[in-house]
């Protein structure tokens, strides 16, 4: 590679410090790589440092949300709980950034504006919004899966009197709803979270729904000590067991993440309603294991779309707010399901109002609060929870060019094009990790970048030892990985429903699957065998 003395130039410009931009940061120093981390917000955390709403926290166990490259690390930190909640994960976090000495390479308050290639010295020009500039080598895009709002498309917010607050960038100082009216606009993941806590403390919480969502119990509560040693006497064999599953999660006793190797056409109705109550009892995301042909087979998804709205009817008093909270008009699993902690038990509560605007929408907010229809909903604030432009936009709201001043938003105009996740034709030595064309979504994602981070830093390994300063990927392997993605997802259920995995909850975004439906093991055969034979499908340069 070319003399890094030159001012200004680091090797490696990691944009985001979540679990992802910090490992990228702690294995490429392992390279001895000049590398720094820009971030937006003023602390690490990424996902878990913006969303604090409350009840905020993982739908994956805490003992597998985890990184696994330290055996010290995971022996030693005490996870309190089996999902861990915001604060907790962004202590761990914090503990990582601190332990593994990264805070000195990272950037707090930088929020990048923009991104040029510049041809002639093979560099990135990173631009930033105090008007500061880095030119560095490798730029790893590290902007997260669920990073980027949806925009809110409402008129009169100026008009609203009271506060106006978002999850996805919720204040870090404390917010008291005690005595106050408050309205919540969604019912995705997010939302699940939040409103059995808020009703707890408001005077009043009006929910207001568009389309329901399936929700499976949480069932959280403290980690067994017993279960967590269990698991740390044999961390190692338990994290190769996840590296050689389809999801990247495994079973240690109880919980039922195993996945089923049958179909659900195979086995008698009583087996099937073994199976579910057996998920059901486990909680959480286990339903995505339970049967191989439930995102395939419309009948036996429909038969397990019925046993949730069963046990739904039989945590809401209401028939009439059970029915409204009950989907029925899309296949369960299309939309990521929901994991909660007595949320349809929270519409019990008195003080509780579902709204259905499935019909009427939200027409306007006033001063008073929220108007649908001719009604207007008296509020003292009104939270948006509306879920996020998913896996690329992150990245195409940042203004990157590539060749030829083309940017990341119009190559993938009618979709992403990626060479396995990892980079993608016309912008050489930009990096992505747990983004589109990967199987992060339907695996664990911190295992997942850990992989991806390996894999980068084996490559470049090789691109140090041969002399060469740049690599893009190929037209021909872009191509060939997204059809390949396109020919896994397409006889699924997933284009019956308006999801964030094939970018249709998103107004005018190319519905196309995002992610690689062929589970770790398939990518991980792939992209090891590219590497062992010389990286067929990325030009040196």
């Amino acid at each position: 590679m070319t003399d890094q003395t030159a001012q200004n130039v680091i090797d490696v410009a990691v944009i985001g410090a979540g679990f992802s931009g910090l490992y990228i940061l702690h294995r490429f120093r392992q390279l001895g790589l000049r590398t720094e981390v820009y971030e937006r917000g003023h602390g690490v955390g990424g996902t878990w440092y913006w969303n604090r709403y409350p009840g905020a926290g993982s739908d994956i166990e805490s003992l597998e949300y985890s990184y696994a490259f330290d055996e010290n690390l995971q022996q030693e930190w005490e996870w309190k709980e089996r999902y861990a909640s915001q604060p907790e994960l962004e202590a761990y976090l914090q503990h990582v950034a601190e332990r593994f000495d990264l805070l000195r390479d990272i950037r707090f308050g930088m929020q990048v504006e923009g991104m040029r290639w510049l041809e002639d010295r093979k560099l990135w020009q990173i631009a930033f919004h105090d008007g500061s500039e880095v030119l560095c080598r490798f730029c790893v895009v590290a902007t997260g899966l669920l990073s980027a709002p949806k925009h809110v498309d409402i008129t009169g917010l100026e008009d609203f009197s009271g506060r106006i607050l978002h999850t996805s960038s919720w204040p870090h100082e404390e917010i008291d709803f005690s005595g106050r009216a408050v309205g919540i606009i969604g019912t995705g993941s997010t939302a699940v979270q939040a409103i059995p806590v808020i009703a707890k403390q408001a005077k009043t919480l009006t929910v207001f729904q568009r389309t329901p969502n399936f929700s499976a119990p949480r069932n959280n509560g403290p980690l067994q000590p017993d279960y967590v040693r269990r698991v740390k006497s044999d961390y190692r064999g338990w994290r190769q067991k996840q590296m050689n599953s389809f999801g990247g999660y495994v079973s240690v006793d109880f919980h039922a993440m195993e996945p089923n190797p049958n179909n659900a056409r195979d086995m008698t109705p009583e087996q099937r309603r073994a199976e579910y109550e057996f998920r059901w009892k486990s909680g959480g995301l286990s339903f995505y294991t339970s049967f191989k042909d439930l995102l395939f087979d419309p009948e036996m998804n429909e038969e397990l779309a019925e046993f949730f709205r069963e046990k739904i009817r039989a945590r809401i008093n209401d028939p009439a707010v059970a029915d409204l909270l009950i989907p029925r008009s899309y296949p369960i699993l299309t939309k990521r399901l929901c994991a909660d902690s007595n949320y349809y038990e929270t519409y019990n509560r008195d003080n509780v109002k579902l709204v259905d605007i499935s019909t009427t929408g939200i027409s306007r907010l006033v001063a008073s609060g929220v108007q649908t229809g001719d009604t207007v909903h008296h509020l003292d604030d009104v939270i948006f929870a509306l879920g996020f432009d998913a896996v690329t936009g992150a990245a195409v709201r940042i203004d990157i060019r590539g060749r030829d001043g083309v940017t990341l938003a119009d190559a993938w105009r009618d979709g992403p094009h990626t060479n396995a996740g990892l980079m993608t034709h016309g912008f050489p030595n930009l990096l992505f990790v747990n983004g589109p064309g990967s199987c992060t979504g339907f695996f664990n994602p911190v295992l997942n970048v850990q992989y991806q981070g390996d894999w980068f830093a084996d490559m470049i390994s090789h691109m140090q030892k041969n002399g060469f300063e740049a690599v893009e990927s190929t037209v021909a392997a872009d191509d060939a990985w997204t059809g390949k993605m396109a020919d896994i997802a397409r006889p699924t259920l997933f284009w019956n429903s308006s999801n964030w995995y094939v970018g249709s909850n998103i107004p005018g975004k190319p519905q196309v699957m995002q992610l690689y439906l062929g589970g770790f093991t398939s990518y991980r055969d792939h992209t090891t065998g590219v590497a062992a034979s010389g990286y067929p499908g990325f030009d040196f340069m």
